[in-house]
């Protein structure tokens, strides 16, 4: 199969995989196999769908690249939250509630690690708007980060045992549940995120209380002290410049924001997916390519904001261009990415879509600096290419990190 831009698909195409309602990632529009007209295509286009899987005959071996078990789990992530957030809302948030959706962020750490070659920013549940797809998406990249630097994850919680430390449940859902203090905030203040204030957008004022209402909801539901805390603080920043002050919240324990190690580690990996899904937008609200926010993710207007270890490993963990896209070269060949490059990941592996050709030709643009993406998914994303800041050096854990100090001064360790 083959990922495509909605407007470069032509009628008569056959669609390869489910298509689902950008509004309702749960609802299936289409099912694979069906035979796309000019008025199919143009609901789709109403409805907000912007890409499509089409069946090709050269791409059959890039099918797993769908991850359909995956979509399936996080599909069943976002049910579940979004029920949760309704539940909330209404005040009757329950101890069960929290385990059904750990039991579901469960079902997609399992196939997270089973799919890790194919992840993406581009299925239905990135594009929707909404705290329930926002939820699952910051569960998703939070999950993948951490399976990459699962050692690091383990060696800042040195409190736990080997296995409870490395419980990617915990972190994922954590990432789920990160706005949930949302739900008893007036719309204006629920709908806004961070990235609006840094525009020059003022933030609501009941805004800033979303953490410590959502700790407290987790609190009274019984949840892992881990997910508490990292609640309260997914809005710390690894320089310092962060919030909220803990000094109310700890009777003065702690003053002010948190610094650096400070943080725990699952806030850390948590902050940064959040960002990362706020830019997938801009401004205004008009939804951009996977490359857009990750340049952005990694230009130096974030320098600061994040552990450098979690940032590096969300840009080399979530490709630009996912296995599968339809792309154009800048000699004006179209290409299919054929696997990713993780040193170099705007220049991936190619396969060259020439169905005349009987073996395709296959372009490591890694290793050909004159050929880069100019296009894809038919959009022009030449101004997004960016680069991986390099490796930082993790310090050596403390004896005592300071983080562990910061969350037993607010939860018990649990």
């Amino acid at each position: 199969m083959i990922l495509c831009g909605i407007n470069d698909v032509q009628p008569g195409a056959v669609l390869g995989a489910l298509v689902t309602d950008p509004q309702i990632p749960d609802h299936a529009l289409l099912r694979p196999g069906v035979a796309l007209d000019a008025s199919i295509l143009t609901s789709l286009r109403k409805r907000g769908v912007t890409q499509l899987w089409l069946e090709d005959d050269l791409t059959g071996d890039l099918d797993s690249a769908v991850a359909p078990q995956l979509n399936a789990a996080r599909m069943e992530v976002f049910a579940n939250l979004r029920d949760g957030l309704a539940a909330c809302a209404r005040g009757t948030l329950a101890v069960a509630s929290i385990t059904e959706c750990r039991r579901a962020v469960m079902g997609m750490v399992i196939e997270a690690i089973s799919s890790a070659k194919y992840a993406s920013m581009t299925d239905a549940v990135f594009s929707a708007a909404g705290q329930a797809s926002h939820g699952s998406n910051v569960a998703y990249l939070s999950l993948l980060t951490g399976l990459h630097v699962e050692n690091y994850i383990v060696s800042e919680q040195t409190r736990l045992d080997r296995e409870q430390a490395r419980d990617m449940s915990v972190l994922g859902l954590a990432g789920l549940l990160h706005d949930l203090g949302k739900t008893r905030l007036p719309p204006a203040a629920a709908s806004h995120h961070e990235l609006l204030t840094h525009n020059g957008t003022s933030a609501p004022p009941q805004y800033l209380d979303h953490t410590t209402i959502g700790k407290s909801i987790l609190e009274d539901g019984r949840a892992p002290a881990r997910v508490a805390y990292t609640v309260l603080n997914h809005h710390q920043r690894f320089d310092g410049s962060g919030w909220p002050d803990l000094g109310p919240i700890t009777g003065g324990r702690i003053n002010g924001p948190l610094a650096g190690r400070a943080i725990h580690v699952f806030a850390r990996v948590v902050a940064a997916a959040n960002v990362l899904d706020n830019l997938r937008s801009d401004a205004d609200g008009a939804h951009l390519p996977s490359v857009a926010a990750l340049a952005a993710f990694a230009s130096s207007r974030y320098d600061g904001w994040f552990d450098p270890v979690i940032r590096r490993a969300l840009l080399l963990r979530i490709p630009p261009f996912a296995i599968g896209t339809d792309v154009r070269l800048s000699d004006g060949r179209r290409a299919i990415v054929q696997a990713p490059t993780l040193c170099d990941p705007c220049r991936p592996v190619v396969r060259i879509l020439e169905h005349k050709a009987r073996e395709p030709e296959v372009i490591d643009l890694h290793a050909q600096p004159a050929l880069r993406i100019t296009h894809s998914l038919g959009q022009d994303v030449t101004k997004y290419h960016y680069e991986v800041p390099p490796e930082a050096v993790a310090p050596a854990p403390a004896a005592e990190p300071a983080a562990e100090k910061a969350a037993a001064a607010l939860v018990p360790a649990k």
